[in-house]
């Protein structure tokens, strides 16, 4: 049986928020002009983070199994 315990975490959420939160600065940036943002550049980030999010949830999960 696991026991909860109320320091854990889910990583993946973590990782989830990072990537969103990431991603409202960089728009934050380009909207105020710091840089050019083009939505064409932006999509494959946001596709490789995605992917290693379910990669890094994949392996903590497999991790934990007998």
């Amino acid at each position: 049986m696991r026991t909860s315990n109320p320091r854990s975490y889910n990583r993946a959420a973590a990782i989830a928020g990072l990537v969103f939160v990431g991603l409202g600065i960089v728009f934050l940036l380009e909207a105020l002009n710091v840089f050019e943002l083009r939505a064409r550049y932006v999509w494959p980030v946001v596709l490789i983070a995605i992917g290693a999010a379910i990669l890094a949830n994949g392996i903590r999960s497999s991790r934990r199994r007998p």
